[in-house]
């Protein structure tokens, strides 16, 4: 998740740091992208917040022309 985007829907920095029960100085330093740990407490602490997420839930089939090679 977008660092950026999990801080609008938390409301600020502040509270996405208590919800990730880390400081808001530690937020500060999140690069473009939580980090994969904060990102598993905040699908298991807001699961709304990653609806459009979700993995698809239909399978692909593939025929061996769709393989490239590699």
């Amino acid at each position: 998740m977008n660092t950026q985007i999990a801080i609008q829907l938390a409301g600020s920095k502040a509270k996405l740091a208590r919800l990730l029960g880390v400081s808001r100085a530690a937020v500060t330093q999140y690069h473009a992208i939580l980090p994969p740990k904060r990102i598993d407490r905040l699908r298991q602490a807001h699961p709304e917040w990653f609806a459009d997420s979700a993995p698809p839930t239909t399978e692909i089939e593939l025929k061996p022309a769709d393989l490239t090679p590699v």
